[in-house]
């Protein structure tokens, strides 16, 4: 596994993007609709998928940073850039989260 790990750290681990420009366009139109008034269906319905998309997101960012500090010090140089990844996807998250709480009620 230590083998894996360096070669993923030698080629730099790229925690893959994964939300395509269409998907963020879809989900400013959830979070920050035109029309004021209470969100319909379809757009909760879109907010619950990005929230799903949104939590493999965090997910994965959080055991790229766990498989990270299991083999420090090497790849130390990367902690950080892997730790904002995951500070920035749990934040999108926790957003998405009361964004949906909010059109559900």
């Amino acid at each position: 596994m230590a083998a894996v790990l360096e070669f993923e750290m030698a080629n730099e681990v790229d925690v893959p993007h994964w939300v395509s420009i269409a998907e963020e366009e879809a989900l400013e139109r959830v979070l920050h609709p035109a029309a004021k008034g209470s969100p319909s269906m379809e757009d909760v319905d879109a907010l619950k998928a990005q929230v799903k998309k949104l939590n493999a997101r965090a997910m994965e960012v959080r055991m790229a940073l766990h498989d990270l500090s299991e083999e420090l010090p090497a790849g130390l140089e990367r902690v950080m850039d892997v730790a904002q990844q995951t500070v920035d996807a749990f934040q999108a998250l926790d957003a998405a989260r009361k964004q949906l709480n909010a059109a559900a009620k």
